[in-house]
């Protein structure tokens, strides 16, 4: 069995920040703490490795969490957040108002892919197969830090849901997921646990 640490990146946006993925931010000196209380949270797990998306903020978090451990941070595009093409960095209300039939996406993604941009069955593909690289390419105990779109879509196709279900898998930022892979397949055995961002942020 390998256990995988499903991370999504610390926080790069202002809280209330509605817009959808698109510019790639660092992140915030908020976002900088959570990552350093997300890195003492996981030194229990002991993780061997550290793979991150090639985005900064996933890259920053990656990198904090992987310095705690004494270990690089590799880099890879295969994590990437889906890419939502001219949609990016715009609210739902912006996308609609000038699309009203874009709405359709929101609530069955799997049926076609945004302007642009990349089908969710093909990001989900792109996330489960690095997941499943890293299963079979290492111990006991993998760091992987990704995007909540990307990651919530792999984690649905792995548990055999609907990929339109994704929206209703909540991932906020700097949140300690565990996939074990076993022999009969993916177990979820934690979801968005973010019990060490508990007390007062900077």
């Amino acid at each position: 069995m390998t256990r995988l640490l499903l991370i999504r990146h610390a926080q790069a946006a202002p809280a209330g920040d509605l817009r959808l993925p698109g510019p790639d931010l660092p992140l915030l000196p908020v976002g900088v703490w959570q990552a350093g209380r997300l890195a003492a949270r996981i030194e229990a797990f002991g993780p061997l490795a550290v793979y991150t998306s090639d985005a900064v903020r996933a890259r920053q978090t990656g990198e904090i969490i992987a310095a705690a451990r004494g270990i690089p941070a590799r880099t890879t595009p295969a994590l990437r957040e889906i890419d939502l093409g001219e949609w990016g960095g715009q609210t739902y209300e912006e996308i609609t108002a000038a699309d009203p039939a874009a709405a359709a996406w929101f609530a069955h993604p799997e049926a076609m892919a945004p302007p642009g941009g990349e089908h969710a069955q093909d990001a989900a593909n792109r996330v489960l197969g690095q997941l499943q690289m890293l299963s079979d390419g290492h111990g006991d105990c993998v760091a992987v830090v990704a995007h909540a779109g990307s990651l919530r879509l792999a984690v649905a196709h792995a548990l055999g849901m609907p990929l339109a279900s994704y929206w209703r898998l909540r991932l906020d930022c700097a949140a300690l997921s565990v996939l074990d892979w076993t022999a009969d397949g993916p177990l979820l055995e934690r979801w968005n646990d973010t019990n060490h961002l508990e007390g007062i942020a900077p």
